[in-house]
């Protein structure tokens, strides 16, 4: 079954379903709908969650034994695989097609993976997910329909929009769902229920020297000091911690997969035209490209992982320090602890 982003809550309320795919290029759809798929299977009982991380060199035997292995207290699962790439392989096709043929009601299985095209939609395996399971297919919110979104958005967050703010805004962003994210999160903590275009201005003003684009892009090109700056005014400037670490793994999600096309021969001009990286960021993706190769950034996605429970409360730290060390791993100066 293949539903959009907007109808998934819907679909939550009316039954959990034991398959979810989560395909496509923009990350905070993608995020936001696991979130929610992963909250309403916390409430019914799915309280263990093993995450699993698939590249080349993933063993499928570990998906299939954690499916049928019972913990000590009988507990539910969530299996999460995050792919970086949309091959699979015939192990990972052969191991998916088994484990819908042997669907366990003890476990919900949670794929996310980049943007599918319409051969990988005709392959075994996607016909198995899609037969027993949602398919939740990501795209992009074009021009024309992003002030929608963020009146939508905003009035989630108790906040009432006219159209000309919603516009600017959405100028404002060029596109990006996570900036928008931001800007409207900023506009909840600090400004009035109904928000103007010089709400949206003053905003923008607010933060045109320190912003988490800024911070990535100091993180990708190596300039630790500079990434230690713009978090710290981040802070002070009570951005929610959450935000900033999107950003950046929505970015060594990006490397992942751009340093596996460049291993795998794929030059770097059509890596960028992969990926939509314009003339001027091509120099510092370059430089994140040539500092790290894949299995470097997939463990900067692990120590994400680490950050993101902190925030959660999952585990012990201070958030802002767990941020710091993962803008210094990003910009080389450490990676996991130890000197790259």
């Amino acid at each position: 079954m293949r539903i959009k982003p907007d109808f998934l809550s819907n679909d939550l309320k009316k039954s959990l379903h034991p398959v979810y795919l989560l395909t496509g290029d923009e990350p905070l759809q993608v995020i936001e709908s696991a979130d929610d798929i992963r909250a309403v299977a916390r409430q019914q009982g799915f309280s263990e969650r093993q995450v699993f991380h698939v590249d080349q060199s993933f063993d499928w035997g570990q998906l299939l034994q954690e499916a049928n292995s019972m913990s000590l207290f009988a507990e539910k699962k969530i299996l999460e695989l995050r792919f970086t790439s949309t091959k699979l392989g015939d192990a990972g096709s052969k191991a998916l097609s088994e484990y819908c043929d042997r669907l366990s009601p003890d476990n919900i299985l949670l794929i996310s993976m980049p943007k599918l095209d319409k051969r990988s939609q005709n392959l075994k395996w996607f016909k198995a997910l899609d037969k027993v399971g949602v398919v939740i297919q990501v795209w992009p919110i074009e021009g024309g329909n992003l002030p929608q979104w963020i009146v939508r958005r905003m009035k989630s967050r108790g906040l009432t929009v006219g159209r000309d703010a919603a516009i600017a805004l959405a100028e404002k962003v060029e596109g990006n769902l996570l900036a928008a994210a931001q800007e409207i999160e900023k506009l909840s903590l600090k400004a009035p229920s109904m928000i103007s275009v010089d709400d949206i201005l003053e905003s923008a003003s607010d933060d045109a020297k320190y912003d988490v684009y800024k911070l990535v892009d100091a993180a990708i090109a190596g300039k630790y000091k500079r990434v230690a700056t713009i978090l710290n005014g981040l802070k002070a400037g009570g951005e929610a911690p959450s935000l900033v670490l999107w950003a950046f793994t929505r970015e060594i999600r990006a490397m992942i997969a751009m340093s596996y096309e460049v291993k795998q021969g794929t030059s770097l001009g059509q890596v960028f035209k992969n990926h939509r990286i314009w003339d001027n960021r091509a120099s510092l993706i370059k430089a994140g490209l040539m500092r790290f190769k894949p299995d470097q950034w997939l463990a900067l996605l692990s120590q994400s992982i680490k950050v993101d429970q902190v925030i959660k409360g999952i585990r012990n730290g201070n958030v802002w320090d767990e941020l710091l060390d993962l803008g210094f791993s990003m910009s080389g100066k450490t990676l996991l602890g130890s000197k790259v």
